[in-house]
């Protein structure tokens, strides 16, 4: 069936109450705010060649329909086969529309346009109401079992959205379209906390201070471009920050600057390595007379490999001479070979730590698609010199598929770090769309853990910090963090639902939001909970 022009639209719409005995109308705003309350809420563009729903390729909206609702138009939805939005209400009178598919029966209060259109095996059709009371909420009709229900408008806004975990410091700036990234936190010289992330503007990495122990945040900088970036300062002069990261998105030269005001104002970048490398905000650490940290290599050709940074203590860090690097390693898929458990696919974004024996290592993260929580150390002899040794280097590691922050707490003579480990319950959740079958292990990260070690090799779980059966939306990931007395304080790149809708999935986190780990050692806190009854 051809679709009619919105004009048309307006022509055949009723009001939202049934009978003849309807009042005239008042005037209808087109651009009114349109809220929309519900449970998993997603705002998408109708634009020709998108798809219909979230994290679902099989529907994208057909070029014809796009153009009979015009520019700037919008609409609220959800993952295809789940309920969504179940109120709608508006600032102004408006005309709502909503399209529904086939048998589903909206109710009195939704007048049929007698128009509809096909999206793959879907039939949508297009239903209108006179809205004359703003404010007030009615109901949306559900699409289940057979797809959800669209509400359509030029403004539209989530209702109700409970907020994330933790708190907030900052969103990106566009939803769906520039992510929150490595995020990085250390204490200053004055007990302020210092937290840098990439995402919270247009470009480059942003810095922001508390001098409330996070109850508050104040942007500081938002210096020229660098990726991957972790900061540090001298023994001697502990009041100045040094940043060193990647000079480009994905691989580039290692590059450091500085800033002599708690990162208000940045030196220019200062170049140390050329080549294509990669990085992590992992700490920094002093061991024998040198500052250490983990890199990486992240060649357009070839697997990712591991690599040391270090320089004297008392030298000039904005001197290039005077830092050095390690050989590199990169990864052999076929150490596992033959492995039940796991696969190596590769290693990437190590964190540099002082063994029980006193000897340097890297804790590496696993790319291992079965399970996903395995990790690997490897030995660094000296600052030139890193080994592995396949026999003997692997240990699991709940969450070592993913990136984390390992330090030493000399109080509890344990090793501790923040960690996203694969449950079995989800591991076999699905919808019909990009995780019709399964969610890959790596993808795994609406469960952040407290887990604790003697010997960095066996590690235990010792509580959930922040636990969501949500694995499709929720992410709470790539934490770094620190000891704070006998608290951890930590950031996370978290992807949740907002008001401007879904982020695209778990790994593509909206939000840069500070926690708080009271009493770790004795596991104090209390576990943040997310159940969605859906799921």
């Amino acid at each position: 069936m051809v679709i009619r022009k919105l004009t048309l639209l307006l022509l055949l719409a009723g009001s939202c109450s049934s009978g003849d005995n309807t009042p005239s109308l008042p005037t209808f705003d087109p651009d009114a705010l349109i809220s929309v309350s519900g449970t998993m809420i997603d705002i998408r563009d109708v634009r020709s060649g998108d798809a219909l729903y979230p994290q679902n390729d099989d529907f994208k909206i057909p070029q014809e329909f796009a153009i009979a609702f015009g520019s700037n138009m919008h609409y609220a939805t959800t993952l295809r086969e789940y309920r969504g939005v179940e109120r709608v209400s508006a600032d102004h009178p408006t005309i709502l529309r909503i399209a529904v598919a086939d048998n589903t029966h909206p109710g009195s209060m939704w007048n049929d346009s007698r128009t509809s259109f096909r999206i793959g095996s879907l039939r949508m059709h297009l239903y209108t109401c006179h809205y004359t009371t703003p404010g007030k909420w009615i109901p949306v009709p559900s699409g289940q079992p057979n797809a959800a229900t669209l509400v359509f408008g030029r403004k539209i806004t989530v209702d109700g959205v409970p907020p994330a975990p933790g708190k907030l410091i900052a969103s990106a700036t566009e939803l769906r379209k520039r992510n929150i990234t490595n995020p990085s936190i250390m204490i200053l010289s004055d007990g302020s906390y210092f937290v840098g992330s990439s995402g919270p503007d247009p470009k480059g990495n942003t810095y922001f201070r508390s001098t409330d122990k996070g109850l508050s945040w104040k942007k500081c900088s938002n210096p020229d471009y660098m990726n991957f970036c972790k900061c540090f300062t001298c023994p001697s002069d502990p009041s100045t920050l040094y940043e060193v990261g990647i000079s480009a998105a994905t691989r580039g030269n290692i590059v450091i600057r500085k800033s002599s005001d708690k990162g208000h104002t940045w030196s220019s970048l200062t170049t140390l390595f050329k080549g294509d490398y990669h990085g992590a905000p992992t700490p920094f650490i002093e061991y024998q007379g040198r500052i250490w940290h983990a890199m990486g290599t992240a060649p357009a050709d070839g697997k990712m490999g591991i690599t040391v940074l270090s320089i004297p203590i008392g030298s000039d860090p904005m001197r290039p001479a005077n830092w050095t690097l390690t050989n590199t390693l990169t990864g052999d898929t076929s150490w596992l070979s033959g492995n039940p458990d796991h696969i190596f696919n590769e290693w990437q974004e190590g964190c540099i730590v002082v063994d029980p024996a006193g000897k340097l290592v890297v804790l590496i993260r696993i790319d291992d698609s079965r399970t996903n929580d395995l990790a690997a150390l490897v030995s660094v002899t000296d600052q030139r010199t890193i080994t592995f040794n396949p026999a003997t280097g692997f240990c699991d590691m709940p969450g070592g598929g993913k990136k984390f922050t390992v330090r030493y707490d000399t109080v509890s003579g344990k090793y501790w770090t923040l960690a996203n480990p694969c449950y079995d319950k989800d591991r076999v959740r699905t919808h019909t769309g990009w995780y019709s079958t399964r969610i890959y292990p790596i993808f795994l990260r609406s469960r952040l853990v407290l887990c604790s070690s003697a010997d960095l090799r066996n590690w235990t779980v010792v509580k959930e910090v922040i636990s969501s059966n949500n694995c499709f939306f929720h992410g709470f990931q790539y934490t770094d963090w620190e000891f704070d007395g006998n608290d951890i304080i930590a950031v996370s790149r978290t992807a949740f639902p907002e008001s401007r809708g879904l982020p695209i999935r778990q790994h593509d986190a909206n939000m840069l939001t500070f926690h708080r780990i009271v009493d770790f050692r004795s596991a104090g806190f209390t576990t943040e909970n997310i159940t969605y009854d859906q799921l």
